[in-house]
């Protein structure tokens, strides 16, 4: 038996997928990735431990009528070509995205059990319409389980790689040392593996008037203009584009301003770091709204729509949640489940085929 696992197109269904992957490994199990020959999947691949195909795939939503012919037409070739891989026994996992389509459609195909996972509160529409040849769906957030039937849904959970979490491990003093900051309240500011524009531009304005310590990923973009910024100012903030050293960052960090991505969501949950959320206003189905309102009913961070934002109203929020610290840290950590790809891995592994 082999499992087939697909997700991409995005970081924020490659990454879990690639979590998964490194606990199906740890079992000894054959395991083959499929992407997209145009997603991110494709520029990541020298992190994949494993056999990768990459086929035609193509996006179909907010595309034009020429496009849409074209993304069918694809996908459907791109599910041609992993048909032509699956063999008797095998089983597949998709992480939704336009890059997880051939494999999805492939399975029924060949007759191969499917499994999905909907990282999102709202899912994607490539899971909305393979949720009907699937044995089971996996979901992040009580709020997707408006959208499957109860018998097939289970809720485990986001995968996330095992170097965050061995992280856990390290302290709190130790992650402020190795970051060469101080022993006070520090900001991290994230907008997930791109940065946010529109939190650049409003976080300088909240460490100006605070004088906080902090932690900016930027982004590239922005990157050399922001970290100008902040030593012209004197401010104690750490710019980095991007980080391969997350865990070190959410462990030395207090509080956190960010968008409400479900990699994001699930990281700081796992450290206790509450935070304002300022979910992207254009995120398909409004997922990310729904997503940070979810962590904010459990009482572990705030959410603020992105039309709602001020330095004085942002200043509010975190004061609020800094004035309550443990409270909403103990809230946002009762989110996370560190045993998600365990779980998941169990129901793919020793669920009995249809």
């Amino acid at each position: 038996m082999k499992v087939f696992v697909s997700g991409g197109g995005t970081g924020g269904h490659f990454f879990p997928a690639l979590a998964l992957i490194e606990c199906l490994l740890e079992e000894k199990i054959d395991t083959v990735f499929v992407g997209s020959e145009r997603g991110i999947e494709k520029r990541l691949s020298d992190k994949l431990p494993v056999q990768s195909h990459f086929v035609q795939a193509y996006p179909f939503m907010g595309r034009g009528i020429k496009e849409k012919l074209i993304s069918v037409f694809k996908n459907l070739k791109g599910a041609l070509q992993v048909a032509k891989l699956l063999e008797r026994g095998d089983k597949a996992i998709i992480f939704g995205g336009y890059a997880s389509l051939p494999l999805g459609l492939a399975c029924p195909l060949k007759g191969a059990p499917l499994y999905l996972h909907e990282q999102n509160s709202v899912p994607s529409k490539t899971n909305r319409l393979l949720w009907r040849f699937a044995k089971r769906v996996f979901i992040t957030f009580e709020y997707t389980k408006r959208y499957f039937p109860k018998e097939k849904t289970v809720k485990t959970g986001l995968p996330v790689r095992k170097s965050l979490l061995e992280g856990l491990s390290l302290s709190k003093e130790e992650a402020i040392k190795s970051l060469g900051l101080e022993d006070r309240t520090t900001l991290l500011v994230v907008g997930g593996s791109q940065g946010a524009s529109f939190l650049n531009q409003i976080a300088p304005e909240v460490f100006q008037k605070t004088g906080w310590q902090g932690i900016h990923i930027t982004g590239e973009r922005d990157y050399e203009k922001l970290e100008g910024f902040y030593k012209q100012k004197g401010l104690k903030v750490l710019v980095l584009s991007f980080s391969h050293d997350m865990h070190i960052l959410y462990r030395a960090s207090t509080v956190a301003l960010s968008r409400a991505g479900a990699s994001t969501i699930t990281e700081l949950s796992l450290f206790g770091v509450p935070s304002v959320f300022v979910p992207f206003p254009h995120a398909v189905g409004d997922h990310q709204y729904y997503n940070a309102k979810e962590i904010e009913d459990l009482g572990g961070g705030l959410v603020l729509r992105q039309e709602e934002v001020s330095v004085e109203r942002l200043l509010e929020e975190l004061v609020r949640i800094l004035k309550d610290h443990e409270l909403f840290s103990k809230n946002i950590k009762a989110f996370a489940n560190t045993l998600a790809c365990e779980e998941i891995k169990k129901y793919i592994l020793y669920e009995e085929g249809k």
